[in-house]
């Protein structure tokens, strides 16, 4: 995937003032915006230069100021020669329209005069193939919000007419991917009463792109995308809206193998840094990893490490107080991916295990972190039992209480 080659335009419409009759903002789109603006200049999900060569944003603008400005950025752009992809985002009201077009709302958008106040897709779409990218992806986003009964169509049918028509194979070696937020039924929806959280398509797009696939692959197709998209799709209908469409893919050539973004789970320099600090955990690693990664999509591992380690600490407190030996053992076990806490309870295991038995009235205890004695044992049948398997002339020999050099490596966050 080369960034430098790859073009993207981003438009986005959340106020409509003038569609008449009833407020229609959606303050949601302000957030897809922000939020796609972020993932496509971030390094590890895309690293799309930020220029007005690769970047462009086009936000809640008048119906044909989009259009000149996409004509500009596309079928009039000299430098066109220079790019091989071109990905674009709509995010809005979209109304489906006479003879079954559809149309994109727009700041200066009127309900009554939309073919004439409003993005006619069918020429906006002209404008993007015309910019010659081999490979071009276009996400629309639209909610349909109009009830009358002009349109209420079928959306397979209002795409497909909207759509230029497909080139053969033979004619062209570039292709085209379009991905609607919705089929059949028309609406793409939004919670207005969550303004500050991205429309539930958009949403489920970033987290798709924020999570990646399997740890190997450096890069992810759209074919994929559109897979894990309709998981995340369908885990939103289980929290959110039941209601949510699904998303529907419309294929011009063979385009499935289409890149689309780096996968996050590719091991980069914070997988790196988290492998470590899993692998021998302490407070310090965890605060220094904090420091450098304040926005960390390990945020749910830190929580539950730094909780285990300090529950690890009370327990070997406790275990310094009550000496024993089934506590230590536990501790071992539930702890064995933290060394210095799993360490700390194997020394206590070893050098009572080392100690010679006298009596239990008179017993060397162990030292617990080469600081602490244990003076007695509350359990004396346990200590009669041993000596008795031991026989009076029988010694334990000591054992090397050095720490065990066992290795843990969390798995890839799924």
């Amino acid at each position: 995937m080369d960034v430098g080659r790859t073009k993207v335009i981003l438009v986005g419409n959340s106020t409509f003032p003038q569609w008449g009759g009833e407020i229609k903002d959606i303050p949601n789109v302000a957030q897809n915006m922000e939020l796609l603006k972020k993932v496509f200049l971030d390094t590890n999900y895309f690293g799309i230069p930020n220029d007005p060569q690769h970047f462009v944003e086009i936000k809640d603008e008048a119906s044909q100021d989009i259009l000149l400005k996409v004509k500009h950025e596309t079928k009039s752009f000299l430098g066109k020669d220079l790019f091989d992809r071109l990905i674009f985002y709509y995010s809005g009201h979209g109304i489906p329209g006479e003879d079954a077009k559809l149309f994109f709302a727009s700041r200066d958008t009127i309900r009554t005069d939309y073919e004439i106040t409003s993005v006619n897709s069918q020429r906006l779409f002209s404008y993007l193939e015309a910019f010659g990218a081999k490979e071009l992806i276009v996400i629309l986003d639209c909610c349909y919000a109009a009830q009358s009964k002009e349109n209420q169509g079928d959306a397979d049918s209002l795409i497909s007419k909207s759509l230029p028509p497909e080139k053969s194979d033979l004619e062209t070696e570039n292709g085209i991917y379009y991905l609607f937020a919705a089929g059949k039924d028309n609406v793409a929806k939004f919670n207005p009463k969550e303004p500050q959280k991205p429309t539930y398509f958009t949403e489920a797009l970033l987290n798709t792109i924020g999570r990646g696939t399997e740890p190997g692959r450096d890069y992810i197709t759209i074919g994929e995308i559109y897979l894990q998209l309709c998981k995340e799709i369908a885990d939103l209908k289980r929290t959110e809206d039941a209601g949510i469409p699904d998303p529907r893919p419309v294929l011009q050539g063979n385009v499935n193998g289409f890149i689309f973004c780096k996968n996050i789970k590719f091991r980069n320099q914070e997988d790196v840094d988290w492998a470590a600090l899993r692998e021998n955990p302490s407070r310090g690693k965890w605060l220094a990893f904090k420091k450098q990664y304040p926005v960390t999509r390990f945020e749910k591992g830190m929580d539950e490490l730094i909780s285990r380690m300090i529950k690890g600490e009370m327990a070997l407190k406790t275990l310094e107080e009550k000496k024993d030996i089934d506590l230590a053992i536990e501790i071992k076990t539930v702890y064995k991916d933290i060394p210095y806490i799993r360490d700390e309870a194997d020394s206590f295991i070893n050098n009572l295990a080392a100690n010679p038995i006298q009596d239990d009235k008179n017993i060397e205890s162990a030292a617990f972190n080469n600081t602490s004695l244990f003076k007695d044992f509350s359990n004396a049948s346990l200590i009669d039992s041993a000596s008795g398997a031991l026989g009076k002339d029988s010694e334990l020999k000591p054992i090397d209480s050095g720490s065990f050099g066992t290795k843990y490596s969390a798995t890839a966050r799924t």
